[in-house]
């Protein structure tokens, strides 16, 4: 292995090169040395005359020239901080020693690549791998599937209200600001805010409720006069304006997003719409540095990595600005500061670390670097040197020349949907969701059709659950400010009994009746619960990637589940009594059990059947959704599944011996597509969204510039 992740930086061993991403930075090459030699040896100190020795061997130089260069080299990984260092510490008498994060550097595969430092410590390996299968032709009879990363910008965005927040800092504003003025607007939700360059109107995305399509609405913002353009996009997830007269909309289409050119005459009414770009994904559009200039983060292939393209009006030609050395890491929101010195990117890595990056543009140079509570629903530069941003915890500064973040503006009950700035600088304007009814679980029957039966109580809160006590009562997953909960609670939802707490992110991903066992993905681990004697069984270790699909054995003495290594999926097994793993089969991300064999899922999401030995006897022709919101079960001999786009969630039944496929279809709001199912599999638990509306307010931007 010759490159190494060193926490923010990547470090080329056989060469001495480091890099920022994919930039390269300069530096002497002795600084490059001293850095290689203390990571060869950062589990000790390295003394001043052991760096003389081997860092300069055969030559004469002085102390104060090695502590130069240790200086040259805190400066180029940003490490200022003496007294709370993120790389380099120094002991008096001791030495120097490397302390940031290590892992080792994903090897590159066809289309994706391990994590970083995946663990296989943990793996008691006995036996080998099976020959890895054979993938012949499927036709998917599916709707196109987002990559479980991407999804997770898109999803994320449209239901921000599914995610409780919590932050214990103290807000700046004693009084929120969301009491001044309210701008009379239409009833039902709204996003995708913004301003024209003059100030005079604000665009947004719109509709009255659930069941209808979304809209695009122009606002006169003197006579707040609204009209609706009438647009052939299907599905607006973003709108900014490119001048006065003219709209640019992000068509949010999986497989097929595109952004359209809206031109408006002076009444504001649409007069001419054209396409004028088109990716599979398209996460974030923003102004470049020149009139025309564009930003456009996108991924060239629906399961490929979010990166940084620049896009001229009136051209056809695409220029890849930044693209990240590794498949894990996505760009997916980047914004110019107001005079082009700064590029400020959002990035996504391994799926569950979110971090703001601020670059200086000449020199490629990382000028701020920190992660984020959360995914950034906005950012939107607040003069130079500082950002708004818009996270989990609410409407956050960033303060890059001041290493700083300062919450401004926490989420109240009403979360804050989105915002913009006029550009004058004088207001601020925020969308802000009002919910009208609380989201709902139903349970439905399955056979012989989808049907209702009844409704689920549920204590506040529940964002999951699943079949508990012969479907006497259930196991759910409650947030609050603080942490996340796994309670039982009875049929009535008002006894309830906490299992398990952590602060960290968790699904409920399978539980065993008869073992009394429950499985669960918490951060970047598998863990069983065991109820039995209220303990705790690790699975797999913190650095693994994992699919989100792990199951239980028919026995419940095994857990089958998928880990990335070296850019391939495999199925291991982990033997509950042994506490020992294995790895089974190579090509596969999950599995089912059945009574004669299994039925194992590949990367893509094509399904096979195999047997006891994982062989593989036949494909089924169909492909199941890998992204973690969704779920898949064999019962029987039914093989069930969800499948979703962003306007709607499919309820899939096949029938193993016959082959007969049944397809039910929800309104996405109506059907989240995580659910769970009983043991006899003719009943699932089901989430519906709640309704909500969005209002809008005024702010005037001095009170922050005073709150300061």
């Amino acid at each position: 292995m010759s490159k190494v992740i060193l926490g923010d930086f990547i470090l080329d061993t056989s060469s001495n090169l480091l890099f920022s991403g994919d930039i390269e930075l300069g530096a002497e090459p002795k600084v490059l040395e001293l850095l290689a030699y203390l990571y060869s040896h950062r589990d000790r100190y390295s003394s001043l005359q052991e760096l003389h020795d081997q860092v300069w061997p055969g030559r004469v130089v002085s102390d104060t020239a090695v502590r130069g260069t240790i200086k040259k080299l805190r400066t180029l990984l940003g490490d200022s901080d003496i007294a709370e260092p993120k790389y380099i510490k120094s002991l008096s008498k001791r030495g120097y020693k490397l302390i940031c994060d290590v892992a080792d550097f994903p090897i590159a595969a066809a289309e994706s690549i391990a994590p970083p430092g995946t663990d296989v410590d943990l793996l008691h390996v006995s036996g080998g791998y099976t020959a890895a299968p054979e993938q012949p032709e499927i036709h998917l009879h599916r709707p196109v599937r987002l990559f479980a990363l991407v999804l997770l910008l898109f999803v994320s965005a449209a239901m921000l209200w599914l995610v409780l927040l919590w932050q214990q800092q103290t807000p700046l504003f004693e009084e929120s600001p969301l009491s001044g003025q309210l701008i009379p607007m239409p009833a039902g939700e709204k996003r995708g805010l913004t301003v024209s360059p003059d100030g005079s109107h604000l665009a947004f995305i719109g509709r009255q409720n659930q069941s209808e399509p979304w809209q695009i609405y122009v606002m006169n913002r003197r006579t707040r006069d609204i009209r609706i353009l009438p647009v052939a996009s299907q599905q607006p997830s973003m709108l900014v304006f490119d001048d006065d007269q003219s709209l640019l909309v992000v068509d949010q289409r999986v497989g097929d997003s595109s952004i359209y050119h809206l031109q408006l005459d002076k009444s504001m009414q649409l007069v001419r719409e054209q396409t004028v770009a088109n990716f599979p994904i398209i996460s974030h559009l923003s102004p470049g540095t020149n009139k025309g200039d564009w930003l456009i983060n996108a991924a060239d292939k629906v399961q490929g990595t979010l990166k940084l393209y620049q896009w001229q009006t009136g051209s056809k030609e695409l220029k890849l600005l930044q693209a990240r050395s590794s498949a894990i890491e996505h760009i997916y929101q980047s914004v110019y500061s107001p005079s082009g010195q700064w590029l400020a990117n959002a990035v996504l890595v391994n799926g569950v670390e979110f971090r703001l990056e601020i670059q200086d543009v000449q020199s490629k140079r990382i000028r701020y670097s920190g992660n984020t509570v959360g995914r950034i629903g906005k950012l939107d530069w607040f003069g130079e040197e500082s950002l708004l941003a818009l996270d989990k915890r609410g409407l956050v500064l960033v303060e890059f020349g001041l290493n700083n973040q300062r919450l401004l503006m926490e989420h109240g009950e009403g979360k804050i949907a989105d915002f913009s700035i006029t550009a004058v600088k004088q207001q601020l304007l925020l969308l802000q969701n009002e919910y009208l009814s609380e989201p709902v679980f139903r349970e439905l029957f399955l056979t012989p059709e989808v049907a209702l039966k009844r409704l689920v109580n549920v204590p506040p809160g529940v964002r999951m659950i699943n079949y508990a006590d012969g479907e006497q009562g259930y196991f759910g997953v409650v947030q609050t400010q603080n942490n996340r909960m796994l309670v039982k609670f009875d049929h009535t939802g008002i006894r309830k009994e906490v299992l398990y707490s952590t602060d960290q992110q968790f699904e409920l991903l399978d539980h065993h009746p008869k073992q009394n066992a429950l499985l669960l993905h918490v951060g970047q681990q598998l863990l069983v619960l065991n109820l039995k004697n209220n303990s705790l069984e690790l699975i797999s270790s913190s650095q693994s990637y994992l699919d989100n699909h792990a199951t239980f054995s028919l026995d419940g003495n095994k857990v089958y589940f998928g880990q990335l290594i070296a850019g391939q999926w495999e199925l291991h097994q982990f033997e509950r009594a042994t506490k020992s793993s294995r790895p089974l089969v190579k090509g596969y991300r999950s599995v089912r059990e059945t009574a004669v064999g299994f039925v194992g899922a590949m990367d893509q999401g094509g399904l096979y059947l195999l047997d006891q030995q994982f062989r593989q006897i036949k494909p089924l022709g169909y492909s199941i959704n890998t992204d973690f919101i969704s779920r898949w079960y064999v019962k029987g001999q039914q093989l069930i599944w969800s499948d979703f786009d962003l306007a709607s969630t499919w309820l899939n039944q096949l029938d193993l011996i016959s082959g007969e496929l049944k397809k039910t279809n929800f309104l996405f709001e109506k059907m989240w597509p995580r659910f769970a199912i009983n043991e006899d599999g003719n009943q699932i638990l089901v989430y519906s969204l709640g309704s909500r509306t969005t209002n809008l307010h005024e702010v005037d931007l001095s009170v922050f510039i005073t709150k300061k």
